[in-house]
């Protein structure tokens, strides 16, 4: 989504603050070209970019008016004359957060007193009413929210990546192996780049979160633990179910990045078994069905702890415990973007709703020994959600 975009009325303006890239949005969405403290003043008329003169030769392709000063103290004079021009503006977006999020809480303390105080002395100076300052939450996730048709192309290609890393691992898979070792299995597959990776301008490939975790895996009684739990050295025997949750992220030629974040399921078959008990088809149906439901029902404007509702009140009914995470959230260039939750009624995030072109997951847990866990990318759209890769519809059977 271009920072173009967006619908400020003439009385709001979004201040951002930066210096040495301490504000990944200010990088993301003005420039990554600034070392010395720079600022931007966006507005419904106009983009202002205050550079210092040893980087005003790095921001020649900026989108707006660029203001070059001199010296640290000269930067809030600058912005002070811009919002003086614009007569004032009562509303001051700024880049910390108030619903504790601590992606989009990045401005630090010092730097909002450093803003807020001299923007409030000097509108008194002036004989205007003071301003209010308000977090930029909504802002910054409406813009990361959007995705783009680029975007959803290459989130396709990080989860279908992912999707066949693990589909890769399950064949492999055999029964005595220890969660670290299956781990590492999972490991040396990524290493193994795909030719269509040159075509599509991808130049590197990462993890989507910290390597000693990423994949999580968990067997048979440890699916009674949480989500976040490192492989241990636990074997998978005969007759346990296992469980991946795993994503890539990939960088492009442009710098742009996209990941992915899926979980998977299967169980080892016993030896006189060729189909898995009813017990485990129970878990594998009830999370399969729950995510449909949650995936029919992602509309925009749906608020995220609605959609938590229908993906966890169908898990409890069936009698399973409930689970104590929540049941999706955003992705974009990371697997947990800033944005809506969705999770229980009562999380700051989770009233919040979920954005048309968006991308969140969604990931119930059956939270007992040789239960499972299923988590799938989806889009959403005006006719609900889209999965943005292949949805496990039947159980990996390892033999």
């Amino acid at each position: 989504m271009s920072i173009s975009k967006l619908n400020l009325t003439n009385s709001e303006v979004w201040i951002m603050y930066s210096s040495e890239n301490s504000d990944p949005y200010f990088s993301k969405f003005i420039t990554d070209k600034t070392i010395v403290p720079s600022a931007a003043v966006l507005s419904k008329e106009n983009s202002i970019l205050f550079v210092h003169e040893l980087d005003k030769e790095n921001v020649k392709n900026f989108f707006g008016d660029v203001i070059v000063y001199d010296s640290e103290t000269s930067i809030i004079k600058n912005i002070e004359k811009i919002l003086e021009k614009l007569q004032f503006p009562q509303t001051i977006y700024l880049n910390y957060s108030d619903r504790l999020d601590s992606q989009t809480d990045v401005l630090g303390h010092g730097t909002f007193r450093f803003l807020s105080d001299n923007i409030s002395k000097f509108y008194k100076i002036r004989g205007t009413h003071e301003p209010r300052f308000f977090s930029a939450d909504e802002i910054i996730y409406f813009l990361l929210d959007s995705k783009t048709d680029e975007d959803i192309k290459y989130l396709k290609i990080a989860a279908n990546r992912a999707l066949e890393i693990l589909n890769t691992a399950f064949r492999k898979i055999r029964p005595g192996m220890s969660e670290k070792t299956i781990a590492n299995l999972v490991h040396n597959i990524f290493k193994q780049k795909p030719s269509y990776f040159k075509k599509f301008g991808i130049i590197s490939e990462d993890f989507s979160w910290e390597k000693e975790t990423c994949p999580i895996v968990l067997v048979g009684e440890n699916l009674q633990k949480g989500g976040h739990s490192a492989p241990s050295d636990k074997i998978l025997k005969r007759g346990d179910t296992v469980y991946f949750d795993f994503g890539v992220k990939i960088t492009l030629k442009n710098g742009k990045s996209y990941s992915s974040d899926l979980q998977r399921m299967g169980y080892v078959l016993m030896y006189a078994e060729k189909t898995p008990p009813k017990s485990v088809t129970d878990v594998f149906n009830t999370l399969t069905c729950a995510i449909q439901k949650g995936i029919e029902n992602m509309f925009p404007h749906k608020k995220g702890f609605e959609i938590d509702e229908i993906v966890r009140n169908f898990i409890t009914k069936k009698g399973y415990p409930n689970y104590n995470h929540a049941t999706g959230h955003p992705i974009g260039e990371n697997a947990h973007n800033p944005g809506t939750s969705i999770s229980p009624k009562g999380y700051k995030r989770s009233e919040m709703e979920i954005r048309e072109n968006g991308v969140y997951t969604i990931e119930p847990r059956i939270q007992i020994p040789n239960g499972g866990s299923i988590e799938e990318m989806i889009m959403v759209t005006k006719n609900g959600g889209v999965p943005l890769c292949a949805p496990q519809k039947s159980l990996y059977l390892i033999k």
